[in-house]
């Protein structure tokens, strides 16, 4: 995991740079209040530098808290999507968070995460995804 890129608006509850690991994770536990999700990436064929946060609020100091994942540089783009979905869905669904303001849906906040240009593409992906889910329910051969 690399560091937040965000360090100005960071919760100050504990120094990030020196506490020990044991009392940030137990900060991050006892005071994260999720917002959302952040997707960094330039473009969606293969690069170096893509990371998924799930953001959140210090329910102390009101300020930034993210727990973030690094992204393979070098996956095919259904493989990209297939991972980025796992992870955000895991990442959401571990502790019963509740959709942000402006999502009725995950699928909602999974295309949010995604540039514009990108999420007709993406769109498309997620409905391939549910008509193979919906497909392997039935017993139907592909």
């Amino acid at each position: 995991m690399r560091e937040c890129e965000h360090k100005q608006s960071m919760c100050h509850c504990i120094d990030w740079e020196k506490d020990d690991l044991a009392d940030k994770i137990h900060h991050v536990i006892s005071n994260f209040e999720f917002t959302g999700f952040e997707l960094n990436y330039t473009t969606l064929e293969p690069e170096k530098g893509r990371l998924l946060c799930k953001v959140g609020r210090c329910r102390t100091c009101g300020k930034r808290l993210c727990i973030g994942e690094d992204l393979s540089d070098e996956s095919a783009l259904d493989d990209l999507l297939a991972d980025i979905f796992r992870r955000a869905f895991r990442m959401w669904n571990v502790d019963g968070a509740c959709l942000p303001d402006g999502t009725d849906t995950f699928t909602d906040l999974f295309l949010s995460l995604f540039h514009e240009p990108d999420r007709e593409y993406v769109g498309e992906w997620l409905k391939r995804l549910a008509e193979d889910a919906r497909l392997g329910m039935s017993g139907e051969d592909v």
